[in-house]
């Protein structure tokens, strides 16, 4: 038996310069799929957030790297490394497989840079707070 996800989810290609929207939900993820018969073995790509632009709420202002924080709150005089996932041979992302990543107090807006190659790069919004958009 299967049960649908219709109207629970949402799903965006974020693929730089395309972005999601993160204020639909309450829950999110960026997937980086591998649909193909091989591994991808090199690649780079930083997760990038925004938030809304000041003329319209409804489109992001600047994008810029994300920081990892933990607990959304730095350390004193420490520095936060940018929010990057990187692929190596040592790391690769299987073929037909896919890699799940999320960052600590993202912005409204978010989206992921680094040259895709035959990588599918989405954002999966969960947790809806309305249904039926």
């Amino acid at each position: 038996m299967t049960i649908s996800a219709a109207g629970t989810i949402k799903a965006f290609n974020v693929a730089s310069p395309k972005y999601a929207d993160l204020s639909e939900g309450y829950a999110y993820h960026i997937v980086l799929s591998n649909q193909t018969g091989a591994d991808v073995t090199t690649g780079t790509y930083t997760i990038e957030g925004a938030d809304a632009s000041p003329g319209d709420p409804c489109v992001p202002g600047t994008f810029a790297p994300l920081d990892v924080q933990p607990e959304c709150s730095p350390s004193l005089g420490a520095s936060a490394p940018d929010a990057v996932v990187t692929v190596d041979a040592q790391h690769p992302i299987k073929a037909m497989s896919q890699c799940h990543v999320a960052v600590a107090c993202p912005k409204q807006f978010i989206r992921v840079a680094g040259a895709a190659g035959t990588l599918d790069i989405l954002a999966v919004v969960t947790r809806l707070k309305r249904t039926g958009m």
